[in-house]
This record gives structure tokens, sequence and C-alpha cells, in this order.
């Protein structure tokens, strides 16, 4: 283990110390943040960075940085995406150290507006199946010296210890997601199964009525009764359809478009055209195409929700290192003035998050066209 290599008693205290600062019931994104500080701190870098391996293998689909001020990140631009030195701690899978970062044969040089860097530590993070989740990376330590073999040694076990931590709240997650999808299926099952049947027996139970003598007052009231009981077994309906996710990991990328397609015309009423790209489901990673299956289906939820539309067209393509899709529809717009509501938030959000960009071209009645990307290796 690299553990018992620590032999100064400060050194092994401070790695304790920093596992023992780490919550691991949170949430990834903070749990991340969270290791990258506390390795920061342990050996006393300037600056730090934890780079996510994507699921190629290859390249870097996350880049979270300490010690960069925001206005120089974004003089910076495009974060890293695992090339040159980076690239070669993921693939040596053991730590890095560099005198002087700038004479090692691997670098590329810094892009526009970054602060000199020089003195380099690069340690793997990996899971406890040895699989490298991700790299965390230093340099320039705050006390002027090179980093040292002891550094490395911390670097590495701490690494090692971090992606321990890493497992646990992906399997916290896991059990999570399998909770509320559990949850989720339980109640489409009964908003389908007890509250659309007893709604459906309500609407009957009206129409019978209207067979009989009533003066023209009442017969309005019980139309206008029956309509609105169209409209909520709609909604329930589309609510049904928000509230199932895309549980068909092992089937191809394609095929989940297509029967999301087909739920839509099933159970929504709305006419689905699908155009797809050319191997897609070759293209576009595991993690990528779970997010846009669901982003496909708040775009389409959307349109039931709100549109009046009567068909849809969705494209799904890939072009240079994105997959997007098209949602158009022949509904009756919306100004775009009026500001997102939950759904388009939603829609923003998750493209953020996988690097994309996400747009809505509307107007009162002319239709809805959304554009959605991510990173199809994200």
């Amino acid at each position: 283990m690299v553990f018992h290599k620590i032999r100064d008693p400060q050194r092994l205290h401070a790695l304790i110390q920093a596992l023992l600062l780490i919550e691991v019931d949170t949430d990834l994104d903070e749990l991340l943040l969270t290791i990258l500080d506390a390795s920061i701190e342990m050996v006393g870098a300037r600056y730090g960075a934890l780079g996510v391996v994507s699921s190629d293998g290859k390249s870097l689909s996350r880049f979270l940085t300490r010690g960069i001020d925001d206005e120089t990140s974004r003089a910076i631009g495009a974060l890293p995406c695992g090339e040159g030195v980076l690239g070669e701690v993921i693939h040596r899978d053991a730590p890095m150290r560099l005198e002087d970062l700038t004479t090692y044969p691997g670098f590329r040089g810094f892009p526009k507006n970054h602060p000199p860097m020089y003195r380099f530590l690069g340690a793997p993070v990996e899971t406890g199946d040895g699989h490298v989740f991700g790299t965390l990376y230093f340099t320039d330590p705050l006390d002027g010296e090179p980093f040292d073999e002891e550094d490395e040694i911390l670097v590495e076990a701490f690494g090692r210890a971090a992606g321990l931590l890493i497992d646990q709240a992906q399997m916290r997650a896991h059990l999570r997601e399998l909770t509320l999808s559990e949850e989720r299926e339980r109640l489409a099952r009964d908003l389908h199964d007890t509250v659309i049947q007893r709604l459906f027996g309500v609407g009957l139970s009206l129409q019978i009525a209207l067979a009989r003598e009533m003066d023209d007052d009442a017969r309005d009231r019980v139309n206008h009764c029956v309509d609105e009981l169209d409209t909520t077994i709609r909604e329930i309906r589309t609510t049904i359809f928000e509230i199932d996710q895309d549980d068909e990991e092992g089937r191809p990328f394609t095929e989940r478009i297509e029967a999301l397609a087909d739920e839509v015309r099933t159970r929504l009423g709305i006419e689905v055209a699908v155009e797809l790209g050319f191997e897609l489901d070759r293209l576009v990673s595991a993690h990528c195409a779970h997010h846009t299956v669901q982003a496909l289906r708040e775009a389409l939820s959307n349109v039931a929700r709100h549109s009046h539309a009567t068909s849809a067209r969705v494209e799904v393509d890939v072009r240079d290192d994105f997959v997007m899709f098209t949602v158009a529809d022949d509904g009756v717009g919306f100004a775009t003035t009026a500001g997102p509501g939950r759904g388009l938030r939603n829609l923003s959000q998750r493209a953020d998050q996988l690097g994309g960009t996400f747009e809505v071209d509307a107007a009162p009645g002319r239709g809805t066209l959304v554009r959605w990307t991510a990173k199809r290796q994200a």
C-alpha cells in the first residue's frame, strides 16, 4: 500500500486530516471540489486542478480549477481537454513530477492569458476497481521549493483514497436513482390505472347525463365540465410522460429515440417524425446518450404541455464533437420575451453541464424550434 511509504508523521497526519475533511454523503460535484481543495492544501500548491476522464479513457470531460480567478479564467477561454502533459498523467496511470514544466518535451505551451507555471505534480484518481476516474494536477508550491518524492507519495495515496470515496458517492447516487425510479414508476402506474380511469368514468357519466332533458344553461355547464375533464386527463398523461425516465440504457441510442417518439404518439397523441444521423450509436458515449434522451423527453413534454401542436419533427445528428437534436412543432408558439419556464431552464442547465448549448426560436402563431447540443463524448 502507498500509505506505508509515508514516513513523515506530519505528512501522514496531513493526509488523514485531508481525508477526514471530505464529507462522502454529498453530490459528486461538491465532493470533487472538496477533494481538490483538500489536496491543494495538503501539498501547499499555488494552483491545482482535478480533471475527470471521459468515457473514452483518453481525454478530459471536465476540468475543475483552483488558484485562477474568474476574470483570468474567462480570458484564457476553453478549458483543457487532456492533451500534452495533462494527458500523459492519464495514460501513465502513475504520478508525474517535473522540476520545470515548460522544458518537458511533452509540454505544448500555455494558451493566451494563462499565468506562468513551472513546478508540476500530477497523479491519477483511481476508483476501487482500478479505473482511472480522473487526475489531480498541482503547480508551483507556495514555499518556492520543488515538489519532492514525499509530495509524490502523498498525492498518490490521496488519489487512491479519494477514488474510494468517489466510488461510495457514485454508489449512493445510484441507489438514490433506483429508489426514485421505483417511486416514479409507482406514481405513474397509480395515475394511469386509478386517477385517469376514475376521470374517464366521471366524464362518461356526464356525457350520459347530456342525453337527458335539461335546460341550455345546465347543458352548457355539463359540457364545460366534460371539456375540463378532457384537459385534466391530457395534463395527467403529460405528467406521466414526464415522470417516466430513460431506463433502457442497454438499448442502442437510436432505438431509445425511436421508442420515445412512439411513446409521444401513443400517450400524448402528437405525431412525431424522426430523422437520425449516421452511426449515432457508435459516436455518442453512453453517458451523453442518456442525457440526450432525457433532454429530448423534456423538449417533447414542452410541446405536449404548451404548444397545442398536432405534429413535431425531431432530428438528431453529430457535428464535429457534438451531438445535436432539433424539435420543430406546428403549435401556437410563444413570446420568448416572457422568459423561460421550468422546462426550458432544465434543458439549458442539462446542456451546460454537458458542455453544449440550448436555443429556442419561437413566436406567437408560428410554432417553436428547439436546438440542443452536448459534447458527444461527455
